[in-house]
């Protein structure tokens, strides 16, 4: 569905300053209809906006029984517009059909027995997610341990959502949507598996910024000192590296680090961020695996985190 409205530009000061344009309340009626049992997290309902010959992908967000437009600064600055404009609003909706939840087998993955050797990017075989088969994704992440409880959903979980309220099989059940896998033609995906003589070897999540509800609302490493729009789906971000185990510390992370900036180019993405763990990795990655990567330290917000970027 399509909606045209004019509305006149506010600002909302926080860490930093953020524009919207509010949508008027018949057209929020409209839209809460069109989006009803969809199951939209956090109350907030994907977008597509246009001013004027711009146009660009968001979310509306939820705010006292209304809806608010973020206005991207790469939108507002070039057309010189600021708080109190008058502006001529397009938006398109497209309700996406209503995921149920679902249990998901959680295959028994044999242990692979370790080694030492070093593995260079040259070896790996690193394809989207959507490429590869489930089970694939599943011998990844084994059947226990942190990686079997999180699914990776840390930054994607809504307000009061946890690992234990949702269960692992409810987080499975989310990457597998969110990664399509097994779907060659899937219009996105949500990451990269690594594969060495045909077996899956690593895990490395990269996906636009602004889809990760935690990382926008909970996490200030991307966000302290920095004046970063949030809502900008054209900034990536690279926030999650599991490696299989057996084949740990042997550089599958550094080789999907890599192959993780030219997924994010060909995706349509002006930059990709990364967020470091200064003391022991994590999940998160190694400064030296953003660094051999071609990324650039931009901030650093505390001792053990660090904010890596590479611009296109």
């Amino acid at each position: 569905m399509e909606q045209e409205f004019t509305g006149e530009i506010i600002e909302w000061r926080g860490p930093a300053p953020y524009y919207f344009v509010p949508v008027p309340e018949q057209e929020c009626a409209a839209l809460r209809t069109a989006a009803s049992g969809a199951g939209y997290g956090w109350g907030t309902l994907p977008i597509r906006a246009q001013l004027g010959n711009a146009e660009w992908k968001t979310v509306l967000w939820p705010k006292d029984g209304s809806y608010l437009l973020p206005l991207k600064d790469a939108v507002r600055k070039p057309a010189g517009l600021d708080a109190g404009d008058a502006v001529d609003i397009r938006l398109t909706f497209d309700p996406m059909p209503q995921r149920q939840k679902r249990p998901v087998k959680r295959a028994s993955v044999p242990r692979t027995p370790g080694s030492r050797e070093p593995i260079t990017a040259e070896q790996l075989r690193i394809i989207p997610a959507n490429e590869a088969a489930w089970e694939d994704l599943q011998a990844v992440f084994g059947v226990a341990g942190e990686t079997a409880r999180c699914w990776c959903q840390r930054f994607r979980m809504l307000p009061k959502e946890s690992f234990a309220s949702e269960g692992p099989e409810e987080l499975a059940a989310r990457l597998r949507d969110q990664t399509a896998c097994g779907n060659g033609q899937a219009r996105a995906t949500t990451g990269l598996v690594a594969y060495l003589d045909g077996e899956p070897v690593g895990w490395c999540a990269v996906a636009p910024r602004a889809d990760h509800p935690r990382l926008l609302r909970d996490y200030r490493v991307p966000w302290l000192g920095r004046d970063e729009d949030k809502a900008d789906s054209t900034v990536w971000a690279v926030t999650c590296f599991v490696t299989r185990v057996g084949y740990r510390r042997r550089g599958v992370g550094r080789a999907l680090a890599g192959a993780a900036v030219g997924f994010a180019r060909e995706g349509g993405a002006r930059a990709v961020e990364g967020y470091p763990d200064l003391v022991d990795g994590g999940y998160v990655g190694t400064l030296a695996m953003f660094t051999d990567a071609g990324f650039a330290e931009v901030s650093r917000p505390g001792n053990r985190r660090a904010v890596l970027r590479i611009d296109f």
